[in-house]
């Protein structure tokens, strides 16, 4: 199985985990799942994005956690319990996979400028 195959499973379970997570929380604790849920997403940002789709990626990501966020305010004013913990619990969960994620690949951006690459010794070579 390539690199490129684990980052694919990693992101589809990541995404099922997000969706069931509040069916799971009978199962595991939600700190639990949370935490698994942010290792796949490190994975994700390590394999899956490559430097040319990072900046779509970023971009994504801020929508996803700005909306994701703003939902669960906005969903406190649902009167459904049922309803509003299973989305708090889901949205919740897939912000924890979605920054994990974002996380990697705006560390990689950073490091992938030449200011950034210099503070850690690693300037880039030019190319002539």
């Amino acid at each position: 199985m390539t690199a490129q195959e684990i980052g694919k499973w990693a992101f589809l379970i990541g995404v099922l985990l997000s969706l069931l997570s509040a069916f799971l929380t009978g199962i595991v604790t939600f700190a639990t799942l949370v935490l698994i849920l942010f290792l796949l997403g490190l994975l994700v940002g390590f394999l899956n994005v490559s430097r040319k789709n990072s900046v779509t990626f970023l971009m994504g990501v801020l929508v996803l956690l700005v909306i994701g966020v703003g939902g669960i305010s906005a969903l406190s004013q649902l009167r459904l319990d049922w309803l509003y913990n299973y989305l708090i619990t889901a949205l919740g969960s897939f912000i924890a996979f979605v920054g994990a994620a974002g996380l990697v690949v705006a560390i990689k951006a950073i490091l992938d400028t030449t200011e950034g690459l210099g503070i850690v010794g690693l300037k880039k070579k030019r190319r002539r």
